[in-house]
């Protein structure tokens, strides 16, 4: 799981540059593991102006499971998240049986 703030500021921008070393310090310490990106704070943008083509394209070439918009004060689409995560686990986990 990889968090970064989704504010329509300075502070949004660059911690979405961040994920990709985020990313690569990861994979560095852990390999290959299931990755889902939370923008956060969404109940403080105007989703209306979020361009979603950025996020898009960083979850399709870096092969992550996918990209919610969260908000940890109202917890909107957390548990969407989560689940993703614990659906991936599950299914690799039942293969291996």
């Amino acid at each position: 799981m990889i968090v970064y703030i989704l504010e329509e500021n300075e502070l949004g921008e660059r911690s979405f540059r961040h994920i990709i070393y985020w990313h690569n310090e990861t994979k560095k310490f852990y390999g290959d593991i299931p990755i889902v990106v939370f923008a956060n704070k969404i109940d403080l943008v105007n989703e209306a102006n979020l361009d979603h083509t950025e996020i898009q394209n960083l979850v399709d070439e870096r092969n992550f499971l996918g990209y919610y918009l969260t908000s940890a004060k109202t917890g909107e689409n957390v548990l969407n998240a989560f689940n993703t995560i614990i659906d991936k686990l599950y299914y690799d986990l039942n293969l291996k049986v």
